[in-house]
């Protein structure tokens, strides 16, 4: 396996030097919800079975579970084994890492967590690394987050950042994600309006930091069911639209994860950026169909 992306490679050939199309990896963040059952899981689905269900229709989802511990070796290993060839994974850093240690005294941590990170082989896509809504642009975690993200990144595993202050986006931070081959995120949700993306994507595409993107659509957590889609998000997508498709001429992947919140019901959601995409649509439902 090679997943370096050092940004002398990146200086010398560019994100996608081949100027091909991305693919994008579209999928949910996480795959174990029982309201899914009897929609986009057949009827009867036991819990144990869900990734593996999950995994005959999406080709990519984002493990929450990771947020809160590093995960055994035997959870990541059973996540490889139970899902197709060509899946992907996108793994949270856990939040002892970002929102209790904040970047401070957390090698021993993130190593720990990167080497379980590694077991997952070429089905693992990105790492991502949530800072807290109220982590500040203080000189103070300035100092804290670049240290960290110029000094502990491994070079054999894609990053992604996402921060959830506006002000922190500024000619610096992107200075040091090229200067170090990580990505930043593009999200939209409570503390990322679209207009945040936007500026992200532009910055992106003018000049990408890694060979990949990683996008997020996030709701704000007032749905607590999931079985179909609740909420209109048809201008917002359109704005989506637009981006993943500049996009898609400067990194060579794109991974993008929906929240059931976002919408009500994240596989709807996925269907329908597919479409305007041009990919080609899940199924509505992972059980065999009769004819």
């Amino acid at each position: 396996m090679d997943l370096t992306f050092t940004p002398e490679a990146i200086q010398r050939g560019g994100a996608n030097p081949s100027r091909v199309d991305a693919r994008v990896w579209l999928g949910t963040q996480g795959w174990h919800y029982k309201d899914w059952v009897g929609n986009f899981y057949p009827f009867g689905t036991q819990s144990r079975d869900m990734l593996t269900e999950y995994g005959r229709a999406l080709s990519t989802t984002e493990v929450d579970s990771t947020y809160y511990a590093t995960p055994p070796a035997r959870s990541v290993e059973g996540w490889r084994r139970r899902t197709p060839a060509a899946f992907k994974f996108g793994l949270k850093t856990p939040s002892e890492i970002t929102h209790v240690r904040r970047f401070r005294d957390a090698d021993a941590q993130f190593d720990e967590f990167v080497d379980r990170a590694r077991l997952l082989g070429d089905k693992l896509g990105a790492i991502l690394v949530q800072c807290p809504p109220d982590f500040d642009p203080t000189p103070e975690n300035r100092d804290a987050l670049f240290h960290f993200m110029a000094h502990r990144l491994p070079k054999d595993c894609p990053i992604a950042l996402e921060l959830r202050d506006g002000r922190w986006y500024d000619d610096d931070l992107f200075a040091l994600a090229r200067r170090h081959g990580f990505t930043i995120a593009a999200t939209e949700g409570k503390y990322a309006p679209l207009s945040l993306a936007n500026q992200i994507a532009d910055e992106l595409v003018r000049d990408p930091p890694a060979p990949f993107a990683y996008l997020r659509w996030l709701g704000d957590r007032t749905l607590t069911v999931f079985d179909r889609v609740q909420i209109e998000r048809a201008e917002s997508l359109d704005v989506w639209e637009r981006l993943i498709k500049q996009l898609r001429r400067s990194v060579r992947d794109i991974y993008g994860y929906v929240n059931n919140h976002y919408q009500g019901h994240s596989p709807a959601t996925i269907r329908a950026l597919a479409a305007r995409l041009g990919e080609e649509i899940p199924p509505e439902s992972t059980a065999p169909r009769l004819f």
